[in-house]
């Protein structure tokens, strides 16, 4: 049986109309995300004060500049004193990241904007990005990603701040918003 020549000609407009499938990072050792479509989280331009506290108590800050639209969430890492760190862009189906510095082999930036949808996009938007051996628990201010029954990331939110923990990689991220700060 042949094809019909015109259907052919359609093939390719076809293929454009499924939907993009997003990248998948990993949040822990063996627990992947997808990340979820900029216009499934709140419209958002704010900039933050972040705090690591890493493993052995060192503590590195950095400011951080999110913006999130339904085309695009951008967000831009740098010094406490204004060196450009590195850009994380998600627009579409495309995660770009732009490095000034050099990056730790270790760190993958594009973990920064899954760790935002994670604390603040929808629960339902999140949930979508799991894999089946993830939960996703919210509870108030409080919300846990589990595996297993057990705490992978909790977002605990009070007022302007947004605290991060992962008990697994002894970390905890202290987040602070800088311009609701008087």
């Amino acid at each position: 049986m042949k094809t019909p020549w015109p259907l052919l000609l359609l093939l390719p407009f076809l293929a454009g109309c499924r939907a993009p499938v997003l990248p998948e990072v990993y949040l822990a050792p063996g627990l992947r995300f997808r990340l979820r479509p900029a216009a499934e989280g709140p419209p958002m331009f704010v900039t933050q004060e972040v705090v690591f506290r890493l493993p052995g108590g060192a503590e590195e800050t950095a400011i951080a500049v999110l913006e999130n639209r339904a085309s695009a969430f951008s967000l831009v890492a740098s010094s406490p004193l204004g060196q450009t760190l590195f850009v994380v862009r998600l627009e579409g189906a495309r995660v770009r990241v732009e490095a000034r510095v050099p990056i730790p082999g270790d760190l993958d930036p594009r973990v920064l904007p899954a760790l935002v949808q994670f604390a603040l996009w929808p629960a339902e938007a999140v949930r979508r990005g799991l894999g089946p051996d993830a939960t996703l628990v919210e509870d108030g201010p409080r919300r846990s990603l589990l595996r297993k029954g057990k705490p992978i990331w909790t977002a605990i939110r009070e007022g302007d701040r947004l605290r991060l923990e992962n008990p697994g990689m002894q970390l905890t991220v202290r987040i602070r918003t800088l311009e609701a700060e008087p």
